[in-house]
């Protein structure tokens, strides 16, 4: 099924608590290949527009074209059972390419998250989708560009911490997610086990993230599995980002 055969958003109707997710999921997306695994490698090993030239003839076939399916099937399987009412074609991919002035720089990955229509993906909280080198994640980031929302998102975490601890520890009980959070320009500081409390330093934070990391190997045993996988973290989220965006306008 073609992006292009679906609407690109749906009514909204049906209450934001209340997610509706096909399962089994039907899927269009057959899997990642090692291939594109070892493409990205070698980016990161030479982060540079002359690697990207080298690898652009295989892009489409190994990396765009196999994500599109995979955003195609969120949107079958998530986005329109749930009637949300989100920008799921235009700009929701990131680039490889680097906006670095001209000095040719070039990512190692490539990640997607849906947005509101009203604004835009980087300006928005993210539940975002990622392909690396080391595998593939799913999780909700909210800072950087999106400063209105970082402070709001904040503010709710300082009106109702235990709150959001518990909505962070119900993540962190299963395996392999992580919360993180950065100030500046200083490491991540990481959390991998359930927290008895929300650290201060989030307080303080210029990005929080909160993801699911799935290593190389088991992305490429589970091949379109990887899509269930995915809605069940997205599923994990949600009450997140409901919690951030309560007291925004969210059309769902």
């Amino acid at each position: 099924m073609d992006i292009a055969d679906l609407p690109t958003r749906a009514p909204a109707s049906v209450p934001a608590e209340s997610l509706s997710i096909t399962d089994p999921p039907r899927c269009t997306f057959t899997g990642w290949t090692p291939e594109v695994f070892e493409m990205l490698a070698r980016l990161r090993e030479t982060p540079h527009i002359d690697q990207y030239n080298k690898e652009k003839p295989d892009l489409h076939e190994l990396l765009k074209d196999p994500f599109k399916r995979y955003r195609d099937d969120l949107v079958v399987n998530w986005v329109l059972p749930s009637r949300l009412d989100f920008e799921t074609e235009r700009y929701v991919f990131s680039r490889l390419l680097k906006n670095d002035f001209g000095a040719g720089g070039c990512h190692d990955n490539l990640w997607m998250a849906f947005y509101r229509p009203h604004t835009k993906r980087l300006k928005d909280v993210q539940i975002s989708h990622r392909i690396d080198p080391d595998g593939f994640q799913v999780g909700i980031f909210v800072g950087a560009h999106a400063t209105d929302l970082l402070r709001q998102a904040k503010q709710r975490i300082q009106q109702a911490p235990e709150v959001y601890l518990q909505h962070v520890n119900a993540c962190l009980r299963r395996d392999r997610w992580r919360f993180y959070y950065r100030t500046g320009r200083s490491e991540p500081t990481t959390h991998t086990d359930p927290l008895d409390a929300l650290p201060d330093a989030v307080h303080n934070a210029d990005g929080i993230w909160l993801r699911r990391f799935m290593p190389r190997d088991q992305v490429l045993d589970w091949g379109s599995d990887l899509v269930a996988e995915a809605l069940s973290a997205v599923r994990r989220v949600w009450p997140i980002y409901r919690f951030y965006l309560s007291d925004a306008t969210v059309k769902s």
